[in-house]
């Protein structure tokens, strides 16, 4: 049986209600492809594909020549509310879109033991 939990940390193809919510981050298609990272009530938190901040203007409220401005790729996640997302599409074992579950992931530590060479006399 499918969960919701089952698609963290994989690629999905999310088909969105009203992407025009979504255009002043950068995000205009009806239908595209995300990296999940989590999901609460509110809705699912995706990694966003694109997201670059321009500095258009200086401190003191001066606008930046564009060959002075400078452009940051952030690394963000975005929230898809529920009501927004219409439809989910995940894809299970395809190479490139399925990721290990965090949930399965071993965690703690593991020791790695030499092996012993015997000195020839």
């Amino acid at each position: 049986m499918m969960q919701i939990e089952h698609i963290i940390g994989d690629i999905v193809c999310i088909v969105l209600r009203d992407p025009k919510s979504l255009e002043d981050i950068n995000i205009n298609e009806r239908i595209s492809y995300f990296k999940v990272r989590g999901f609460d009530k509110m809705g699912l938190w995706v990694e966003h594909p694109d997201l670059v901040i321009v500095k258009t203007e200086d401190e003191n409220g001066d606008s930046i020549p564009e060959n002075e401005q400078k452009h940051e790729r952030l690394d963000a996640s975005v929230l898809i509310t529920w009501d927004n997302v219409q439809s989910i599409l995940h894809y299970p074992n395809r190479e490139g879109y399925d990721f290990p579950s965090e949930f399965e992931r071993e965690v703690g530590f593991k020791i790695k033991t030499k092996k012993l060479r015997k000195d020839k006399k």
